[in-house]
């Protein structure tokens, strides 16, 4: 599912005059922030992610040194590894148009519950422990690390992707405490399905990425998603609430976006 698809009842009822009511317990709020895992927390916690230093940086510096093929390329890329890239992160960044069209070397895969597109010269390219990463540095891989950080919080291993694939600060600790409050492994449930995303701004440092989701009757909704290029690789960008994506909102069709293609 989606973050918050559905518009939080409680700011209706306080509009109304009504009693408020938690963001966390309002059903709407619920049922739409599956796609980050945010579906809980009080915000109230003090948990945050531990330092360079510590154990979790350990084993996250094992996993990418440890990190397998996670899709099957054609050739290898064309040129090498950009400065400031990991040893085995080899991508195409020559594809700076913002696509129109879907990836041909899409795959499907499952992640908690719910499927993700990858592709072999966007990227993911790699696996290692619960981290997918090495996207390529044009806006289709933007897109692709869009789609598949913010699910890979809702499955085994989220802190990892947190640490290594959230940007650190204040909101990412709100965003792990929420988390936190969920079961290990999230598994998502329910019709949505991602439909497609655009790319409105994009820049070799920084990406804005929409998503497109169809609902379980058909009607369409978006949010976005922003990300910048950090130590080598797309990072997504945690809003202040917490949150990974933007508040939705109803789309009137898919004009303007890149259809995804079973």
């Amino acid at each position: 599912m989606i973050p918050a698809l559905i518009r939080p009842r409680g700011a209706a009822r306080r509009a109304s005059g009504g009693p408020a009511v938690p963001y966390w317990r309002q059903r709407g709020w619920r049922l739409s922030a599956g796609f980050t895992a945010l579906v809980a927390g009080t915000g109230l916690l003090t948990l945050a992610i531990r330092g360079p230093g510590g154990p979790a940086a350990a084993l996250d510096r094992a996993d990418l040194d440890a990190s397998t093929p996670l899709v099957k390329t054609a050739a290898a890329p064309a040129r090498a590894p950009a400065a400031g890239r990991a040893a085995g992160c080899r991508t195409d960044d020559r594809a700076t148009a913002v696509p129109s069209a879907a990836p041909a070397d899409t795959t499907w895969r499952e992640v908690a519950g719910a499927r993700v597109p990858t592709s072999a010269s966007a990227g993911p390219l790699l696996a290692g422990g619960p981290l997918w990463w090495c996207f390529a540095r044009t806006p289709a891989g933007a897109a692709m690390a869009a789609h598949v950080i913010p699910l890979k919080l809702s499955d085994t291993g989220w802190r990892t992707v947190a640490e290594r694939q959230v940007v650190p600060g204040r909101a990412r600790d709100f965003l792990v405490a929420k988390r936190a409050r969920l079961p290990e492994r999230a598994v998502l449930r329910g019709p949505a399905a991602l439909a497609g995303f655009a790319v409105p701004s994009y820049s070799p440092a920084a990406a804005e990425v929409d998503l497109l989701v169809r609902g379980g009757q058909g009607a369409l909704f978006t949010t976005s998603v922003s990300l910048v290029w950090s130590e080598g690789d797309w990072k997504a960008v945690p809003r202040s609430d917490g949150t990974l994506s933007a508040s939705p909102r109803p789309a009137e069709g898919s004009r303007g976006f890149v259809m995804w293609r079973d």
